[in-house]
């Protein structure tokens, strides 16, 4: 990839198309693993200076959006750790004033799924992302994806009281 050989030497506008480019793959993989947006933010400045710092790591080998999700994964993990339990989960839901209860509920409910399925799950609803494209970010094969998705959905119906079907 042209973009990335650019950004490895320096090149700041190469850099600034990058980041452009995954910032919403990063930031809901830091909003999935963190569970609030002030550290999915955080992520995201740290994974690209990460990133930008190790560039001439990227082989090539596997596509560079892949090589970014895995920088972006181990951030967010670093992240958590060192500041795990100082921050709940804060995400203002799309809805009326008047559901805040189920909100929280729900937004409880997603950091309560394993890690896969709630990265996948908000990739997927949060960010918009196609099947296809999040199999390519995760390295794994589309069904992999539909079946986070499917376990997720269905962990998330069982622990709001709603019977899956």
């Amino acid at each position: 990839m042209d973009w990335v050989r650019r950004a490895a030497g320096g090149e700041v506008a190469a850099m600034e198309f990058l980041y452009e480019r995954y910032k919403a793959m990063v930031y809901s993989v830091g909003l999935a693993l963190c569970g609030n947006r002030d550290d999915a933010d955080e992520v995201v400045q740290e994974t690209f200076l990460r990133a930008f710092r190790k560039l001439s790591q990227w082989r090539g080998e596997s596509l560079f959006s892949t090589w970014l999700y895995s920088v972006a994964l181990r951030t967010a993990q670093n992240w958590k750790t060192r500041f795990a339990g100082r921050r709940t989960l804060p995400i203002p839901a799309r809805s009326e004033p008047s559901e805040p209860e189920q909100n929280e509920q729900l937004m409880a409910a997603i950091q309560e799924l394993p890690e896969q399925q709630r990265v996948t799950l908000l990739m997927k609803h949060l960010q918009g992302l196609r099947i296809r494209e999040i199999a390519l970010l995760q390295g794994c094969a589309e069904g992999t994806v539909k079946a986070n998705l499917h376990h997720a959905l269905r962990s998330l119906l069982r622990k709001l009281g709603r019977k899956p079907e």
